[in-house]
């Protein structure tokens, strides 16, 4: 990483397994009701460094609503300094006012890995450690968890976040248990309590990962009151798990009251999984098995109307089962976007974007984004106009890839920090 980017996939691919470690070991803080911490009040930093010797280069794109965005950077600005930033998107592609809230030595993790914001004013970059601004983002405050922050979602004033609260064992095993501990706050992010409704749920320290390009999904709200916490497999049948597991689901459809849990068989030989569901509530869950040379068998499953049943579309990980999702299998599984019962896009690292029109049963090439060996990382639809980020894999430019009508016809505009 240091001295040059190397793509967000390249740089991805060494921040992740980083922050496995750094997941782990990152040092409890003082927590407020039921275990999530109070922002601190020394503001780290609320300017860039002053005499940056490289540009910007982009990592992460959230899109809170249609034409608005915030984007997570790192930059180097000496021979080992590297730092992360977080800035707002003023124009398709441009982003101002860039905020430095960490400093770390290039070529180890980056402490983050992920921003999302609440529309409000309140933005949070994460992965495994967490820094929230409650001023629109003019200035971040890291705010200590006891766990490693797997998730946040935001839904307005509602934040729901996962966390992983890995043993001090987890720094020499890969396959040491985590619990989870869903966190709920009703103010913005400013205070969080726990959930004590959510079932036991408990992952491999092996499946803490961050970064695009490798990264499962862990917390899915289409609205404040319908919540999804997906538990992924084990991350294990390559490093020495006990045995491989499914992909298990909880929902909630009273704001996180009360749970129901359901489980994937078809997952339990995958190494990771993403998930997304759409406006009606309906879940799409992608498997992948061991990546491998820029090709990762994947399988495909949404729930039933009752939410509980598992339906499969595609199967490419069953040992004695026929696979036709040769497209899907080419590239690294980083994300999935349901943004209706028949259409899904999907994507990831050396993946360029993917639809499906038959609710993921097949999956074909959509034209321009992210190909010539690209990489798309993250995507948001609001009905018909959607968001894409990713590269066409160029070492050193980025683009957010825009349609009006439901993905028919993309425009391509470039990612810079203006100024």
């Amino acid at each position: 990483m240091p001295g040059r980017r190397g793509g967000p996939l390249r740089i991805a691919l060494l921040m992740a397994l980083a922050l496995v470690a750094a997941a782990c070991s990152f040092t409890p803080g003082g927590s407020s009701s039921g275990g999530g911490a109070k922002a601190a009040t020394t503001t780290i930093a609320t300017t860039s460094p002053a005499q940056p010797a490289a540009p910007y280069y982009p990592v992460w794109v959230d899109f809170p609503a249609p034409g608005r965005a915030w984007g997570l950077f790192w930059e180097q600005y000496s021979a080992q300094g590297c730092a992360m930033l977080v800035a707002r998107q003023a124009s398709p592609g441009v982003f101002v006012a860039p905020v430095t809230f960490g400093h770390f030595l290039c070529g180890h993790n980056m402490g983050v890995a992920d921003v999302v914001s609440d529309g409000q004013g309140d933005v949070f970059a994460y992965g495994p450690e967490l820094f929230v601004s409650h001023d629109a983002g003019k200035s971040f405050t890291p705010d200590p968890q006891a766990g490693s922050v797997l998730a946040v979602s935001t839904v307005g004033g509602s934040i729901w976040m996962l966390e992983a609260l890995c043993p001090a064992a987890a720094k020499q095993s890969a396959v040491a248990a985590c619990p989870l501990k869903l966190f709920i706050s009703n103010d913005g992010g400013r205070t969080f309590g726990v959930d004590s409704h959510l079932p036991p749920a408990v992952v491999r320290s092996g499946s803490v990962l961050q970064g695009p390009g490798l990264r499962a999904t862990w917390l899915q709200r289409p609205s404040a009151k319908v919540g999804y916490v997906f538990v992924p497999p084990l991350f294990g049948a390559a490093l020495g798990a006990p045995a491989p597991n499914q992909e298990s689901v909880y929902r909630s459809r009273d704001g996180g009251a009360s749970w129901t849990q359901s489980s994937i068989g078809g997952c339990a030989n995958a190494f990771y999984a993403v998930a997304s569901v759409n406006p009606q509530g309906q879940a799409m869950v992608i498997c992948a098995g061991q990546p491998s040379a820029g090709f990762q068998p994947k399988s495909v499953f949404v729930n039933s109307s009752d939410g509980l049943q598992w339906v499969t579309r595609a199967d490419c990980l069953g040992v004695t089962s026929p696979c036709a999702s040769t497209q899907l299998n080419n590239g690294y599984l980083g994300m999935v976007a349901f943004i209706s019962p028949t259409t899904a896009f999907a994507g990831g690292g050396r993946s360029p974007l993917l639809v499906s029109h038959d609710g993921g049963a097949s999956w074909q090439l959509v034209p321009g984004v992210g190909s010539n060996g690209g990489d798309t990382y993250s995507a948001a639809f609001f009905g018909s106009r959607g968001y894409v980020f990713g590269d066409q894999g160029s070492v050193s430019q980025s683009y957010i890839w825009t349609t009006t009508d439901s993905g028919a016809v993309w425009d391509r505009t470039a990612v810079r920090i203006a100024g």
